[in-house]
């Protein structure tokens, strides 16, 4: 874990001992996230569009590589270590599929706006910014931010509402800021455990 107050950004990802250099403005990695997204790109394709995120491609990506992008991506490293004191069993409970409450293409908007309101930048006209500090940033809104409103608003469990007045409220704006999204058969599976 590093320290963002003092601790400078990373700029590479080491592999096998070797360092290689990253776009790192938060605007190649909300490409990078639609594009991982993006249902007409085959995953063998995904895979090989990831070199267009390093500034000397390359000659062969490999599964550490890979790892080591998405760590960068999840800046896994301004994060404590949860995994450390966690059971490796889990529960149903764990692997349940959860629909997303948050995607960067639909609420970009949103985004624009509360950096704007709350820091006084204009992610528009901005020459660069490090991903990881506008990661830093983001997760720093405040609760009354557009952005957290709308998480907060879907990730509510309608199960736990017991007033029907208050559940067919939250239910009308969950479906107004729902975000689309498509479990894929594997995905399935994982969450059930092959039960079926």
């Amino acid at each position: 874990m590093i320290n963002a107050l003092y601790e400078p950004f990373p700029e590479c990802i080491t592999v096998d001992g070797q360092e290689y250099q990253l776009l790192t403005d938060f605007r190649e990695w909300i490409r990078f996230a639609d594009m991982i997204h993006d249902t007409e790109i085959d995953n063998h394709e995904k895979v090989c569009m990831l070199a267009l995120w390093f500034i000397d491609v390359p000659h062969k990506m490999t599964a550490e590589m890979v790892d080591a992008l998405f760590d960068f991506y999840y800046a896994k490293d301004l994060e404590p270590d949860a995994d450390a004191d966690e059971d490796d069993e889990k529960t149903v409970e764990d692997t349940v599929i959860k629909p997303p409450v948050f995607d960067w293409r639909i609420d970009s908007r949103y985004i624009l706006g509360d950096f704007r309101h709350y820091y006084g930048i204009d992610l528009i006209s901005i020459e660069y910014l490090h991903w990881w500090e506008f990661r830093c940033l983001f997760a720093a809104l405040p609760d009354d931010s557009q952005c957290q409103k709308r998480m907060a608003y879907r990730s509510i469990d309608l199960g736990s509402i017991k007033s029907d007045q208050e559940r067919n409220r939250i239910a009308r704006i969950q479906r107004s800021i729902a975000i689309p999204y498509e479990c894929e058969d594997d995905m399935i599976a994982a969450a059930f455990g092959g039960l079926i």
